[in-house]
């Protein structure tokens, strides 16, 4: 029953890691294009879930993306297939959400 709890704990510590890794990714990602770079300002950016084998990508205007990083991780940038109950939808697009942690 321990190591079934320290699975848990291990693996919720592994979905962590991954979701601050790909946020880091995103942000080296924004941090070296401009507002120039494209004339939609539309950019792919990596699913912030906490699914290691999730491969998804959410394409966003790059100042929505500014906007999330600039609110001190309040918000993730997901696709639309993640739901969990203590986030609640802020806008959707498509299968794109922007949520906030409630």
């Amino acid at each position: 029953m321990a190591s079934e709890a320290i699975q848990k704990l291990v693996s919720a510590q592994d979905g962590i890691a991954h979701r601050v890794e790909r946020r880091r990714e995103n942000e080296r990602k924004a941090s070296e294009l401009s507002s120039e770079d494209d004339a939609d300002q539309l950019v792919d950016f990596a699913c912030e879930c906490k699914s290691a084998d999730c491969e998804r990508t959410v394409t966003v205007p790059l100042y929505v993306y500014r906007r999330i990083v600039d609110a001190h991780d309040q918000y993730l940038l997901r696709a639309g297939h993640h739901a969990f109950a203590s986030y609640r939808t802020i806008l959707e697009v498509g299968l794109t959400r922007i949520e906030a942690r409630i």
